[in-house]
Parts: C-alpha cells; sequence; structure tokens
C-alpha cells in the first residue's frame, strides 16, 4: 500500500472549489500530500480548505481564472516560490453547457474551449517548465466520457474533451525524457452540480440510468481511487493513458 501514499508531495488541482475537483483534493490530501487548491470562488474554495483540514490534511487555496496567462503564470510561479515545487498537477476545471449547435454564439464556443481546453495549456506549460528543470512530474487531465463519444447539443464539451485525451498523450510523448508522466481521467455521470440538469429531470435520468450497465451516477468519491493511483508510484510505468471511470456507459 506505501505505492499509493503521496507524503510529501506537492500537488495542485484545479477546479477544487466543488464537485469531482473537491473529492479528488481531499482524497489527494489524506493520502499525504499537501493540495494547492485552484478556482474562481473564493468561499468555495476555502469550504474545500476546511474539509481538506478536517480529514487531516494541509493546503493552500488561490483565487485564479485560469483563461487569463498572466494570472496562470503569476499563480504557479508563486505556489513555487511559497512551496519549493509542484510535484503533481491534476487539471480539472471545466464547465458543461448543453445547447443546440445552431445556437451557439462565438462567445459561447470560446468560453467552453477557453475554460475546458485553453486553460490546461497553460497551466500545463506554467507547471511543466518546472517539471522539466527537475526532471520529474505528475499530470493528470480531467477530460470526459465525452472525448471518446457524442453527446446531443453539446458539440463545443465534446471537442474540447476531446482535444484533452489528445492534449495528454502529445505531452506524455513530448515530456518522458524528462520522467514527466501525464495521463488523463475520462469520468462518466457522476452526482454534482455539472449533472444537476440530467438528475431533476426524471426523464432524462432515467435515459442516462438505462444506457449505464451499473444503473447509476457514480459518487464523487468514487474517482478518487483512480486518481491516487495516476499519482503515486503505483503507476511508475503509466503514461499517455485515458482512463474511463463511468460505470460501463462508454462500453457502448
Amino acid at each position: 500500500m506505501n505505492l499509493f501514499t503521496l507524503k510529501n508531495r506537492i500537488a495542485m488541482v484545479t477546479g477544487a472549489s466543488r464537485g469531482l475537483g473537491r473529492a479528488m483534493a481531499i482524497g489527494m490530501a489524506s493520502a499525504g500530500a499537501h493540495i494547492v487548491a485552484i478556482g474562481r470562488d473564493d468561499q468555495s474554495l476555502r469550504e474545500t480548505a476546511k474539509e481538506i483540514s478536517a480529514a487531516g490534511g494541509t493546503s493552500t487555496i488561490f483565487q485564479t481564472d485560469l483563461c487569463d496567462d498572466t494570472a496562470v503564470t503569476d499563480m504557479v510561479q508563486t505556489a513555487i516560490k511559497s512551496l519549493g515545487r509542484i510535484d503533481i498537477l491534476v487539471n480539472n476545471a471545466g464547465i458543461a453547457p448543453m445547447e443546440r449547435t445552431t445556437d451557439i454564439s462565438k462567445a459561447e464556443w470560446e468560453r467552453v474551449i477557453n475554460t475546458n481546453q485553453n486553460a490546461v495549456f497553460l497551466v500545463s506549460q506554467a507547471v511543466g517548465r518546472q517539471m522539466i528543470a527537475k526532471k520529474n512530474g505528475n499530470i493528470i487531465n480531467i477530460a470526459s466520457v465525452f472525448g471518446k463519444m457524442a453527446s446531443n447539443r453539446s458539440l463545443h464539451y465534446c471537442a474540447s474533451k476531446a482535444a484533452i485525451i489528445q492534449m495528454s498523450k502529445a505531452l506524455a510523448l513530448e515530456w518522458a525524457p524528462f520522467n514527466i508522466r501525464v495521463n488523463c481521467i475520462a469520468p462518466g455521470f457522476f452526482q454534482t452540480d455539472m449533472t444537476a440538469e440530467q438528475q431533476v429531470s426524471e426523464k432524462h435520468y432515467k435515459f442516462l440510468i438505462n444506457k449505464i450497465p451499473m444503473r447509476r451516477f457514480g459518487k464523487p468519491e468514487e474517482i478518487v481511487g483512480t486518481v491516487l493511483y495516476l499519482s503515486s508510484d503505483a503507476s511508475q510505468y503509466v503514461t499517455g493513458s485515458t482512463l474511463f471511470i463511468d460505470g460501463g456507459y462508454s462500453i457502448w
């Protein structure tokens, strides 16, 4: 079990203020990592920090707009100056609006691509420079089952998540010589704010449940084991991979 410990590791988690990001941050803290929790909502980040503390962990929070390249660079430099390094990066921040393609405005398209895709590039680049310099690092990008499959009225979301899977492979290839591993987690439907619309609509919920072999949405804490595996020494020879955590939804 020592293979799964994150003791003395510094782990940056974006989108840590709620949902899967909060669950992963708390789980990684419980495994020994100091968490650098990133998000836009300061109050929600403080709540995450309280839960990490209650679980016996430690954290530092940064309220940051990940679509702003200057803000990202400043945040990463400040975190490294304060903590010494970033060992693990979990790129989790994302949004999932639903809209007919004919109704998507250019501004809305750019908002989704900036948040889901460009932010991953900006944070990975900023943290990657430090990881390359110390020749060690671990990056985990959170994509989606819809990076592989299609979803109705979600063109911008599907496109952004498919890009994350390919970006993870390209980074894994480029940065392997620097002992940096890059992997991807593709979640299915989980009980989070992001899927609130699907959960509220009884008709939509039943439709989705019937397509999920395990016949339920996942619980946020059920992603923790996967992120611990990929962020720890248990997966030392794993890079460029995408793990689907979806109750079997992607089997279809």
